[in-house]
Formats: C-alpha cells, sequence, structure tokens
C-alpha cells in the first residue's frame, strides 16, 4: 500500500519541479557546487553559440573567417566580453554576435562575481579565526584572559632552545580583536608562533580545529578574577570544568595531553583532577597567592624569590639523575658535587617528592634529585666535590632568632583575605595581632571573619570598617605600629583602575608614615606589601616605598605556563608554599658567620653553614640593592658555588627551613 501511495506521488509531480528540486539540493551543497552550475552553463552556452554561428556562417558567410578554429575563438572572446563582432560583420553575425556578448556578460559576470564572492568570504573566515589550525606539538590556551600575555612572554622563553615552537589560542572573542591585543601588548617573540582562532572552548569540532589530538599541553583560563562574587567564580568553575571534559573527549585516553586549569573552587578542583587522575593539574590563584602574602609580610624580599623561582627566565627546577656515582653520597654532600646548580630536594621511585631532606639521608640509584638551575644544559654531575667550603667554627656563630608577638594589618577583602587571615593565625605565635580592615564591613564579610577568628583563639583578631579614602580615619589605625600592612587588590573594571586604589591607599599611608617621623623622630620599620595585577605597574609600586609587592598576574602565569610544560613542577610549588615542612625564609647574616668571617666567603660557605642549621640555602640577598630592579632587588638565586661574597651585616641568607627562628 504504501509502495503504491509513493508511486502515485511521484507520479503526480512534473519533471519541471523534479528537476528544480534536484538542481535545489545541488546547489545547497557549498560554493563548489554553484560554481560548477555556473562552469557548465557557460560553456554550454558557448558550445550552443558555436554551432548558431557556425549554422549562421555556412548560410551567410563571412569573408574574414578563414578557418573553423578562428570561429571558436571570436565565439569565445565576445562571450568574455573582450571583443564585438566588427562593422564588417554581416547583419546575421552581428546579431548572434550581440546575443553572445549578452549572454557572456550574464554568465561571465555572474562567474566572476561568483569568484570574488568565495574569495571574500575566504579571507571572512580568515579574519574571524574559523579555519583549521594545522599544528602539532604546540601549547594551546583555551580561553583569552589578561594573563595570556604573561602566559606567552613565559613560554617564549621556555621555548628559546626550539626553532619553531606555536602557541594557539582558541576563544570566543574575534580573532581581530585577539591578534591586535596581542600584537600591542607582546614583544619579540623569537622562536615562538602565536595562532588565535575563534570559537566555543568546549565545542569538539572546535577543539578538533585547533589540532586538540596533538597538543603537547592545554592551558584552560578562568575567565573570572579574584574579587569576583562567588556566583561568578562558580559559574566560570563550571564552565572550565566543562572545557576539561571537552578536552578528554576530543583525545583517547592513552594520548591525553598534560591539561594545567584555573579554578577558584576547592570543590571544582577536586572534580577536574578526579575526571582524569594524573593528566589534570589544578591552580588555584587566591590560595597560592595569600600563602605567599603571608609569607612575604613576615620575610622581606620573599616576592622578588617566588618571582625567581617560578616560570623560565631565571631558575627552574629540574629533575635530574646521572647515570652513576651517587649512591654512596649523603644529601648533604650532593650541593658541592654541582658547580651549577642547587639541590633542594628528591623525587623517589614511588613519584613521591621529600624537599630538603636531612643531610644523612643516603642517597638511592632510583632516586631523581629536585635542582634549582638556570639551565638544563649545565647540570653536571661530578663524581668529586667541585667545591671545598672553608672549615669554619659554625658552632660559636649559629645563633637562632627570637620570636615575639606581631601585629599585621590586612587592607581589602576579596578571594584571598580568608586563606591570608588563615594562614597568618597558622604562623605567629600566641598573642599576636592580625587586623582587617574594609571600606565595607557587610555581614557576609564579618561572619566569615568571625568564624576564622574563633577558629584560632590565640590570635587576637579584629575586623573594621574604615573610609580608606579618608586621611583621619587611616591616622586612627595607627599604622605605624604594625609589623606589616599588607594591602589585597580591591574590584575595578581593569587592572589599571584597581592598581590605581591600590597606589592611592600606598601613597597615603607612606605620607602618614613621613609625617609621624617628622613629629616624633621614630623610624617607621612597617613594612608595606602590595597586591599588583599589573606587572607594568612595578616601578610606581617601588616609588611609593613598598619593599616587596605580589604581581598577581605574572605570578600566576608563570606557574600556568611551567606547569604545562612540566606539570610534576606543581607538586614542588604545593610544597613550599605550604605551611607544613620547609619553606623559603631570608634570615639575616649573623646567624650564620661571625663579622672576621664575612670579607672571605664563597657561596659554598653559605651553603655548608645553612646545613649546620639543618637549612638549605638557595642564595643571598644584598640589602643594598633592594630597591633596585636591574638588579633584582637584591636577590641573587644559585650562583656559582666558588664565587665570592662581598657580604655584610645587613645582608641575608635564602634558605629552605623549618622554621624562622
Amino acid at each position: 500500500m504504501t509502495s503504491n501511495t509513493n508511486r502515485d506521488f511521484k507520479n503526480q509531480v512534473s519533471w519541471q519541479k523534479r528537476l528544480q528540486y534536484n538542481f535545489d539540493n545541488f546547489m545547497s551543497k557549498g560554493g563548489l557546487s554553484v560554481f560548477l552550475a555556473l562552469l557548465s552553463l557557460f560553456f554550454g552556452t558557448f558550445v550552443v553559440m558555436t554551432i548558431v554561428r557556425y549554422i549562421s556562417e555556412l548560410l551567410f558567410p563571412n569573408k574574414d573567417i578563414e578557418s573553423s578554429s578562428e570561429l571558436y575563438w571570436e565565439v569565445f572572446v565576445q562571450l568574455i566580453g573582450l571583443r564585438d563582432t566588427g562593422d564588417n560583420a554581416n547583419l546575421a553575425t552581428k546579431i548572434i554576435g550581440v546575443i553572445t556578448i549578452f549572454l557572456g556578460l550574464v554568465l561571465f559576470s555572474s562567474l566572476v562575481a561568483f569568484i570574488t564572492q568565495e574569495f571574500e568570504s575566504r579571507l571572512q573566515i580568515l579574519r574571524q579565526g574559523q579555519s583549521p589550525v594545522i599544528e602539532e606539538n604546540h601549547t594551546l590556551i583555551l580561553g583569552f584572559t589578561d594573563r595570556v600575555i604573561d602566559i606567552i612572554q613565559e613560554l617564549v622563553v621556555g621555548n628559546e632552545s626550539e626553532p619553531d615552537a606555536v602557541v594557539v589560542i582558541l576563544s570566543k572573542q574575534e580573532k581581530e580583536e585577539m591578534d591586535n591585543f596581542l600584537r600591542n601588548n607582546l614583544g619579540e617573540l623569537k622562536t615562538t608562533r602565536v595562532v588565535t582562532r575563534n570559537g566555543s572552548i568546549t565545542n569538539l569540532n572546535e577543539l578538533n580545529k585547533v589540532g586538540i589530538k596533538v597538543a603537547k599541553s592545554v592551558i584552560i583560563l578562568n575567565d573570572a578574577k579574584t574579587s569576583d562574587p562567588d556566583e561568578v567564580k562558580t559559574l566560570a568553575d563550571a564552565r572550565v570544568v566543562k572545557a576539561v571534559l571537552a578536552v578528554l573527549a576530543a583525545n583517547e585516553e592513552d594520548s591525553l595531553p598534560s591539561i594545567v586549569v584555573e579554578l577558584h573552587s576547592h570543590q571544582y578542583r577536586r572534580l577536574a583532577e578526579n575526571i582524569a587522575p594524573g593528566a589534570v593539574t589544578t591552580l588555584n590563584e587566591a590560595d597560592i597567592l595569600a600563602r605567599i602574602l603571608v609569607q612575604t609580610s613576615r620575610s622581606v624580599g620573599l616576592a622578588a624569590v617566588y618571582l625567581n623561582l617560578v616560570g623560565f627566565e631565571g631558575n627552574e627546577f629540574y629533575f635530574y639523575r646521572p647515570e652513576k656515582g651517587w649512591h654512596s653520597l649523603n644529601f648533604g654532600e650532593l650541593p658541592f658535587h654541582f658547580s651549577n646548580g642547587i639541590a633542594i630536594g628528591l623525587r623517589h621511585a614511588n613519584a613521591t617528592l621529600t624537599i630538603k631532606p636531612s643531610k644523612d639521608y643516603q642517597l638511592l640509584e632510583s632516586d631523581e634529585v629536585i635542582i634549582l638551575a638556570e639551565d638544563d644544559s649545565s647540570i653536571q654531575f661530578h663524581s668529586q666535590p667541585v667545591v671545598q667550603p672553608n672549615n669554619f667554627n659554625y658552632g660559636d656563630c649559629c645563633k637562632t632568632l627570637e620570636r615575639k608577638p606581631e601585629k599585621h594589618l590586612i587592607i581589602g577583602w576579596n578571594g584571598k583575605t580568608p586563606i591570608t587571615l588563615s594562614e597568618y593565625a597558622k604562623y605567629l605565635i600566641s598573642g599576636s595581632e592580625v587586623n582587617l580592615v574594609v571600606q565595607d564591613l557587610t555581614s557576609q564579610v564579618k561572619a566569615e571573619f568571625d568564624i576564622i577568628a574563633e577558629s584560632y583563639s590565640d590570635i587576637k583578631m579584629d575586623a573594621l570598617q574604615v573610609n580608606l579614602d579618608s586621611v583621619e580615619q587611616l591616622l586612627r589605625l595607627k599604622p605605624y605600629e604594625y609589623n606589616s600592612i599588607s594591602i589585597l587588590a580591591g574590584r575595578g573594571e581593569n587592572s589599571e583602575e584597581i592598581d590605581a586604589k591600590t597606589l592611592t591607599i600606598l601613597l597615603e599611608l607612606r605620607q602618614i608614615f613621613r609625617e609621624y617621623t617628622a613629629e616624633t623622630k621614630n623610624q617607621v620599620t612597617t613594612e608595606l606589601i602590595a597586591e599588583i595585577i599589573d606587572s607594568q605597574d612595578t616601578d610606581l609600586v617601588i616609588k611609593a616605598g613598598v619593599k616587596d609587592f605580589i604581581l598577581t598576574n605574572q605570578f600566576v602565569s608563570k606557574i600556568l605556563a611551567q606547569v604545562s610544560q612540566e606539570p610534576s613542577v606543581m607538586s614542588i610549588y604545593e610544597d613550599l608554599f605550604s605551611v607544613d615542612g620547609s619553606e623559603l625564609y631570608i634570615k639575616p647574616i649573623s646567624l650564620y658567620f661571625s663579622s672576621k668571617e664575612l670579607g672571605r666567603l664563597t657561596f659554598a660557605d653559605c651553603v655548608k653553614a645553612a646545613q649546620e642549621r639543618d637549612e638549605l640555602c638557595l642564595g643571598v640577598k644584598i640589602s643594598a640593592l633592594a630597591q633596585n630592579k636591574n638588579q633584582n632587588f637584591g636577590i641573587d638565586l644559585v650562583p656559582s658555588l666558588d664565587k665570592p661574597l662581598n657580604l655584610t651585616f645587613d645582608d641575608a641568607l635564602i634558605t629552605l627551613a623549618e622554621d624562622e627562628t
């Protein structure tokens, strides 16, 4: 019954409609079909008009046409509009010529117009960034935020040894906008090329266009800032997790690239890591920066040290194992067997890390040493010590610092503030004080602050609402009585606006300090620490008198870039930034040497002196250069062991230690 009905329906449809339908289907297939149709119609017209002209020449011959090849050529050039029939042609030839030229104008012009349109469409596709990327072993960045500049600059440094490195960016932003932004903000790219494409970071087709299956690593950026409301950060985290799922879906399980993602919520970080254990590394800006801010406020200069530790510029962490020769050594002897680089820990056969193991730990053949060095090519193990430190009487000069109650002030509330308050409470001894000052002390902020304060009852904590634009209200805080004042980034439309607010508070505090010193003749020792979003504002912050500052975007971007190339490095950072185990400290030189030894020290002597206190020396800080940006703010990390050091009691050692004493 059904077949009969279909047959009746087909019989009712005329052949003209069926032909029209098939033609429509053919034309809807795209540009190639349209081009073939126009081309076929043009040459069909050429054949028809050639036949008509041939018949006309048989009936009404022209003397000018001597062969059929001339006739074909004349019809063709008339069809494309390059020549008319000429004055000597007879009437029949002129009529046919006019018809030919008219048909040619319609068909040939349509063909030219189509080709032009297709060319413009192709240019539009290129401008929109929708063409496939033919690259492999590239770094793929999903998303486009302010930190993308710092990430690319870091990757440029890391890719210097590669002849043709590629960074591909996929974002919903228009390609032209991205290209203009990168062109205006990026410096020299050296051996790195940057390719941008427009598209959704969670769409499988878009991911395949940017070579997700052959990418070396994937960095997924979070478009929510730490200062954004929780609901905004939650939505942004959800989009990042969805992007992780899309990357996994686009790849085979056994060929996943290393995936580094930025997430604000602990819940979403745990979720992302459990989707593909071992393949996804998560990073939380607030958690890392809050820990560093606390450490920095209690040991001035650490921000510059951390900036030297993260990323590819300066010193990097490497995993190294010599072919033979170290199984008889203990960890304390190991530093003197490397002329360049300092061993800070070990990676064991089960992939666990130990940062600053005991100096008596006997090395195993299966252990890998974690080395801080400027370049992996400079790392070389020597079976014999390359330098012998001097035999100083370390026992006579090694002292400890007396811990006293401290007083710290935090200005501003963002995602880092709760973590900062908790970290302070973990570090400080009983009787210390940590106060919070905010422009608007909402009930939500007060409730969250009270929970933290109740958890650490031995630390005095107060939350105050202060108009930060009022000098009188700032004066009532007596800021000169604090050990440190940390100014956290507030909210704003962009980094320039946020940093401007931070700088305004800095300048007000500096003025208060000057007036207090002039009035009382007492030198203010309060350390100012600021969270800076834009690294270009560094010079302004130094002018404002800040001893330490945390470059938020730059710091996190450096970590993202480095972890994307070597995911194992993240576990080193997590250990260093944690309150448990060994941490970085800048300690006065007087704890290690007497005055008579200062003029004849090498870095090997500093390493040996730190070992005597169960510490690990990574470098030195020269106080006279603390405000000199060109001299790395006086920070000299991992100098050669035999480098002579002209140190004074104002200088310090940068060490890994269990505590600050």
